[in-house]
């Protein structure tokens, strides 16, 4: 049987296109884009493309644009850079559940003595916009949410926000993440009062350790890394060339259909629910209902098997799942963040299983990773029972 990827949340493989292209690049156009050669020139090229081409599926100047090396550094460097700027207002504004590459930044906020508050969210996961109302006051200096919740799959209403932050507190900087997101659902930064973005390629079927950060033309951070001046002086160092082209191309193929491969991720996402909870008995959803979560991501709770157990179990038979963020911490206390802000006891969080699907993922996988399923899941629950 040929391998069945249902970790999809965690990275997606890139695709045949982003490979020839990042190949050429590496082998014959490998030239420093710093260079004033041609063979320096045309790598600037592909730098110039890439950057156009995300910021025209934006709708924003391509000057907003920086490229990093994936969605941690940009998300670092907004949240610490909108903090640099703070003046005399010490509030944060965030929700639970936020990736790690935020949640670690807070913590560092927190300790240099900024005060930072995490909101309230519904029985789903999602903000509770009245809590935010209530919150915001012209002492924020950072607002910072996860666009799509990478273990729940629950939507934010970025546009709520965005509009309820800037009406109360102007100066405030307003952070998204959108890494589960971008290339997936539609992003309007500039409706939506976005003033910081950050995103990553390896989760759109483009190569890793690349990223953007969004900067919206009317706002300034600090830059943290200084040298040849690189990216417009804000981010100093040799461009990872191939990379960028490899994202320019990720980003033209998910735009491309990107309503289609939503519709198709949903279908999926439907059919495995409808098939396994018709043949298993136990199996909850964690966080919003089926039709009103990311069509990518499904959150399922198996009540009497440890989601570990289960994955290990799944990966013998070459089916790749995730027991939650591929980021997440070891420390059972600390292992998923966004389903304890749903309330799930230990128990209920160690017994939930992520899948998420992308474009080429078929029904067929889908009904193979069913009857697998209907294989494991009542003889591991006759050995916990043990």
């Amino acid at each position: 049987m040929s391998e069945i990827y249902f970790d999809n949340g965690a990275t997606t493989k890139p695709t045949e296109q982003v490979v020839r292209i990042m190949t050429q690049v590496l082998t014959e156009d490998y030239g420093n884009p710093s260079s004033l050669h041609r063979k320096g020139q045309a790598a600037e090229r592909y730098v110039i493309e890439a950057r156009k081409t995300i910021a025209d599926c934006l709708h924003v100047p391509e000057t907003t644009i920086y490229f990093t090396s994936g969605a941690t550094e940009s998300s670092n460097t907004a949240l610490l850079g909108a903090a640099a700027r703070a003046g005399k207002r010490r509030r944060i504004l965030a929700w639970p559940g936020e990736h790690p590459a935020t949640g670690e930044s807070l913590k560092r906020l927190a300790e240099e003595g900024f005060e930072v508050t995490y909101l309230p969210v519904d029985a789903h996961g999602k903000a509770v916009v009245e809590a935010l109302e209530e919150a915001v006051d012209p002492d924020v200096v950072l607002v910072t949410c996860m666009h799509v919740n990478n273990e729940t799959g629950v939507i934010q209403p970025i546009d709520q926000i965005g509009r309820i932050v800037h009406k109360a507190a102007p100066k405030a900087m307003f952070h998204v993440d959108a890494v589960q997101s971008f290339g997936k659902i539609p992003i309007d930064p500039v409706a939506w009062e976005i003033d910081l973005m950050s995103t990553s390629a390896h989760k759109i079927h483009g190569p890793k350790g690349i990223g953007f950060l969004y900067i919206a033309r009317n706002q300034y951070i600090p830059s943290l890394l200084r040298g040849g001046g690189q990216e417009k002086n804000f981010r100093s160092g040799t461009e990872n060339v191939p990379g960028i082209c490899g994202f320019g191309q990720a980003v033209r193929e998910a735009y491309e259909e990107m309503n289609g491969h939503a519709a198709h991720m949903q279908h999926l996402k439907e059919l495995l629910y409808r098939e396994v909870t018709q043949g298993i008995d136990g199996v909850t959803v964690n966080g919003p209902e089926i039709g009103e979560s990311a069509p990518h991501i499904l959150n399922l709770r198996i009540e009497g098997v440890r989601s570990e157990v289960l994955l290990h179990a799944l990966e013998d038979h070459e089916i790749y799942v995730s027991s939650g963020s591929a980021c997440a911490s070891n420390k059972p206390e600390e292992k998923s963040p966004a389903l304890s802000a749903l309330g799930l006891t230990a128990t209920a969080i160690d017994e939930s299983l992520r899948i998420s699907f992308c474009r080429y993922n078929t029904e067929e996988e889908v009904y193979t990773f069913v009857r697998t399923l209907q294989q494991f899941v009542p003889m591991l629950r006759r050995f916990r029972r043990k």
